[in-house]
């Protein structure tokens, strides 16, 4: 059972284990699908966050790592001039929690997909949730579902409109609610108010029904989104026939979370009886350009922290032995 102390978790015996067995697990799925890992230090010297946990070395201000993605993405931007396509990831990140009970100390497992700029992103988006979706096999789950968005789906409509910012955050919180209602009142007097109003209906009016992409003829900013619509069938049609036993694929238009730094396609992976998802990702292409690298990039990261206390509240989620 993982012990508080009061945000660091002691893993006693049986926790101890199931991290352990989990972290070998996965990473040697990711390792037979051509995923090298790579760890970077443990303490970094730039792009620290509030969030952080800072201190002082000497002189300098540094912090505990505090997200494998973007300490990845500095190591990669250093040290590579050709991005690896295929890099995995195990270990502990250190954030300040938004919730009294949640820990600092967070054990991770994850991936990232990096191409070179101009390539063709579909077939990686593809093969990122085909290995998602064996996640629950390895980790012993008995039932999962796995929900697939697309950020741009939000994200382009507002930058047609010109809504940027804290207008822009107004907009996503609302419609993160899921009631276009409030997307009416953040906009009221906007001259695109209507529009992002008409766009929010369609996005939540069909909630994982089998004309979930149907409703998107309906938006007004259907033809702006065709080419992301197509891509969401067309990898529907190619994961839908090869779907695990007892995990369940759903489609969420309304996908808001990470809208900030996702520029494509999403994908949440929960369990019955999780208040959060166990695993998240997507397609993340503004990251390496900012670093001034000319590279693509998608990936996903397993919360093995959420798992252990989840595996220890409902332990009938799991299959024995854990």
């Amino acid at each position: 059972m993982p012990v508080r102390t009061p945000h660091f978790p002691d893993l006693l015996f049986g926790s101890a284990a199931r991290l352990r067995h989990w972290e070998g697990a996965l990473m040697a799925l990711l390792a037979s699908h051509g995923y090298r890992e790579l760890h970077p230090s443990l303490v970094l010297r730039e792009a620290i966050p509030g969030g952080a946990l800072r201190f002082f070395d000497g002189d300098d201000l540094v912090a505990l790592r505090w997200d494998f993605t973007m300490a990845l993405a500095g190591v990669l931007a250093r040290g590579f001039p050709l991005p690896p396509p295929r890099v995995s990831y195990a270990g502990a990140v250190f954030r300040r929690p938004l919730q009294p009970w949640e820990a600092v100390e967070r054990f991770e497992v994850g991936c990232e997909r990096i191409q070179p700029e101009g390539e063709s992103s579909e077939e990686a988006d593809l093969e990122l949730a085909k290995l998602l979706m064996a996640i629950p096999g390895v980790l012993g789950l008995k039932s999962a579902i796995l929900h697939m968005g697309h950020a741009a789906l939000v994200r382009r409509p507002l930058e047609a409109e010109g809504i940027f910012g804290d207008l822009a955050k107004e907009v996503v919180t609302a419609l993160s609610r899921r009631a276009p209602h409030r997307v009416k009142e953040v906009l009221d007097g906007h001259p695109s108010a209507a529009r992002l109003v008409a766009h929010a209906e369609a996005l939540l009016s069909e909630l994982n029904g089998p004309g979930t992409l149907d409703a998107l003829a309906a938006s007004p900013y259907a033809e702006l989104l065709h080419g992301e619509r197509l891509h969401m069938e067309r990898t529907l049609r190619s994961l839908l026939p090869i779907l695990p036993p007892h995990l369940e694929l759903r489609v969420d238009l309304a996908e808001v979370a990470g809208l900030d730094f996702y520029t494509g396609p999403t994908l949440r992976l929960w369990a019955p009886g999780a208040q959060q998802e166990l695993a998240a990702g997507g397609r993340y292409d503004s990251l390496f350009p900012g670093l001034g690298r000319p590279w693509q990039a998608a990936g996903f990261c397993v919360r093995l922290s959420r798992l252990l206390d989840l595996a220890e509240t409902r332990p009938d989620l799991f299959e024995l032995p854990q």
